[in-house]
């Protein structure tokens, strides 16, 4: 009886070992980094949505900060509230970075909201210049 105890002792042992081992030997889960054109696809989608949704609050944080020194968030508002066109839906064209700049072609759909204009949406294409500044893609816009 005392050897059938030592024999289950050790595979208790032997057990444990293989499971500690196994734990301390899976790799640690690894944080991938984004690369530049993804995360600049990314705050480029996240940019136009807010844009068709009219949250110009939202949107105004992904303009440049120099554009942000000289524009107050309130004015850029009322510009976008005061556009005589609305956003419908965009796709993403082209895109690609260079270093910190990036650019971005993008089909928009826009519609007038002038009375004496079509009421039909067109389609326009529009390119654009995006920054890298500290780490995040912010779209340039000439201050207004």
């Amino acid at each position: 009886m005392g050897v059938d105890r030592l024999k289950k002792k050790i595979i208790l042992a032997l057990i444990l070992l293989v499971v500690s081992s196994t734990i301390h030997c899976t790799p640690k889960g690894q944080v991938i980094k984004e690369n530049d054109e993804a995360a600049l696809r990314r705050r480029v989608q996240e940019f136009w949505s807010y844009k068709i949704k009219g949250e110009w609050d939202k949107g105004y944080l992904y303009e440049s900060p120099d554009f942000r020194k000289k524009t107050t968030q309130e004015i850029y508002i009322l510009q976008n509230k005061r556009s005589v066109m609305r956003l419908e839906e965009f796709d993403v064209l082209e895109l690609w970075t260079s270093g910190n700049e990036g650019y971005v072609k993008l089909r928009a759909r826009v519609r007038y909201l002038l009375p004496k204009f079509s009421k039909s949406p067109f389609e326009k294409v529009v390119e654009e210049q995006w920054m890298k500044e500290r780490g995040l893609w912010y779209h340039f816009s000439p201050p207004a």
